[in-house]
Formats: C-alpha cells, sequence, structure tokens
C-alpha cells in the first residue's frame, strides 16, 4: 500500500507529504515556502515535477500487485502560472496499464485551486525486490 515501508528521504527534505489515496488516485501536497523558490521568487520548477512524479507514481502503486513497484522512465510537464507560497496540490491518476508500461497524468494546483502544471508520465513495472544491480 501507498506510504508504507522505508521513509521516503526526499518528502522529508522538501515538506512534501501524501494528503489522500485512493485506487487509482493519489494527491501530494506541499507547502511550499521561501525554501523551495528559485532567485525569480517562484517556486522552482523541479519541485513542483518532483510531487507530480510522486502523485503520478504512487497512483500506479495504487493497482499494481503487492510484489510490484514502478520507476519513472519518461516524464513530460507543462507550467501553466507560478507559485509563491500556499499549499500545493499534486493529484495523480493512472491512465492505463499495460504488462510492463504503466501510463499517469497529474495536475498540480495551487492554493487558491488554480492549474499551476499538468504532467504525465510513462512508468516500468519493476518487482519491489531484486531489481536493484548494486
Amino acid at each position: 500500500m501507498v506510504g508504507e515501508g522505508p521513509r521516503a528521504g526526499w518528502r522529508e527534505t522538501i515538506g512534501a507529504y501524501i494528503a489522500e489515496v485512493e485506487p487509482g488516485q493519489v494527491v501530494i501536497a506541499l507547502d511550499a515556502n521561501a525554501g523551495h523558490r528559485h532567485e525569480g521568487g517562484v517556486v522552482q520548477g523541479g519541485v513542483i515535477t518532483q510531487i507530480a512524479d510522486a502523485a503520478m507514481g504512487m497512483s500506479l502503486l495504487t493497482l499494481q500487485p503487492d510484489e510490484m513497484a514502478n520507476t519513472t522512465i519518461e516524464l513530460k510537464i507543462n507550467f501553466f502560472r507560478p507559485v509563491v507560497e500556499g499549499t500545493m496540490r499534486a493529484v495523480g491518476r493512472v491512465v492505463d496499464m499495460k504488462k510492463t508500461l504503466l501510463f499517469s497524468e497529474a495536475d498540480v494546483y495551487d492554493a487558491a485551486g488554480r492549474l499551476v502544471a499538468r504532467a504525465s508520465s510513462t512508468c516500468l513495472a519493476i518487482p519491489r525486490k531484486g531489481w536493484r544491480t548494486d
């Protein structure tokens, strides 16, 4: 199940958290502040991409067998408006799931509910154990 298992250090680092989980959809939230902004004064695009990517991957996990996980192999994102501060919500949802390729999308909203970004990803289904070659 989503949210179980080892601690996700990236979420702790940026302050993101799992806000909602249901089959095929996960919401990742982040209370944006000065620590998330680049020199131009707005939240850096990589931070927005990070929560979108997580919401998409976790949405897929909700429908995958327990012994399987996924990893992003392609990601596209469009940004529509800047964010300075406030709670952002990345709503990830499953689009389609094949045997090895999984497809998902995410919309990222600002505190006023306005669309900030839209992302799509292709993920590779991988076993939870034994896939690393380190």
